[in-house]
């Protein structure tokens, strides 16, 4: 289903490169590159092969009958109209957009013109140009019976694994990402700000790099709730008080947010089996849940 379909990317960033680049390195025929910069597209277009490299969506999407939308959320239906106002949809072909969170109603301009159209949304952060990005990740699809199929034997194709999902959920499912992959950013960055105050200056990052790989890497080994680890997965009461007392003194604002992932953790430890329900419930007592 994939060797012999002509793809076209448009949109020539960090996602985008990348999957011209997986599917090239597979064996798949890149056709086409579209970028609002031709120097741009000419760029992701010495990764797959030196496909035609263009600034016209439309005349790449003609080339191809698997169109790629790479560009930003508040744009996909935009370049989705300017495609097929440009003749870039034939009916069989299949249009889909890499957003996590947009559904594929984004692209109902190629639908209107007989394409099958997908959210196909890699689970993946592309900081870079990378072939591999793709392999070993999950790949989540949302759209119609075409689109999916399609969006299933691609993800399979790169190396990933494809789980469908419905439209209602996209949403949600955005928001877990988020929680999990921008937070953590932000998570690091309150326990950098707390290390500085606490007198690690700016060595506070590095301090905390070391811990952050190895939750991670715990996560992957054991899984969850086993890589909890810390005094709440032992039921230290002491610490715990200690810990806001502290902040009282020293960060008030940020004890909300202490005290909500605290009662979080707790039910983790609860699944984990480490604390007692005498434990579990004198921390949410003391971190003022129910």
């Amino acid at each position: 289903m994939i060797a012999g379909r002509a793809f076209a990317i448009v949109g020539a960033g960090m996602a985008g490169r990348s999957l011209a680049a997986a599917l090239h390195a597979r064996g798949a025929r890149v056709a086409a590159i579209a970028s609002r910069s031709l120097e741009s597209a000419r760029q992701a277009a010495e990764l797959a092969g030196r496909p035609l490299a263009t600034t016209d969506p439309a005349e790449a999407a003609r080339r191809a009958d698997v169109v790629a939308l790479s560009v930003p959320d508040d744009a996909i239906a935009e370049v989705c109209r300017r495609v097929a106002d440009g003749g870039g949809f034939r009916r069989g072909a299949v249009a889909l957009h890499l957003s996590g969170a947009l559904g594929s109603e984004a692209l109902a301009a190629a639908r209107a013109c007989g394409a099958g159209v997908l959210a196909f949304h890699p689970v993946q952060t592309f900081a870079s140009p990378d072939a591999a990005a793709f392999e070993g990740i999950v790949c989540v699809l949302e759209g119609d019976r075409a689109g999916v199929a399609l969006g299933a034997a691609l993800a399979r194709f790169l190396g990933a694994v494809p789980v469908e999902i419905r439209p209602e959920d996209k949403p949600l499912y955005h928001a877990a990402l988020s929680v999990a992959c921008n937070y953590l950013v932000t998570l690091a960055d309150v326990g950098a700000g707390l290390l500085a105050e606490a007198g690690l200056g700016e060595g506070a990052l590095r301090a905390l790099l070391p811990l952050l790989r190895g939750a991670v890497e715990n996560l992957e080994r054991v899984g969850l709730p086993a890589a909890l680890t810390g005094p709440i997965s032992r039921g230290d009461l002491a610490t715990l008080r200690a810990h806001l007392e502290a902040l009282a003194r020293r960060a008030p604002a940020l004890l909300p947010l202490y005290r909500t992932l605290g009662l979080h953790t707790v039910a983790v430890a609860e699944r984990k089996g480490t604390v007692s329900a005498a434990q579990a419930a004198a921390m949410r007592e003391l971190l003022g849940g129910p």
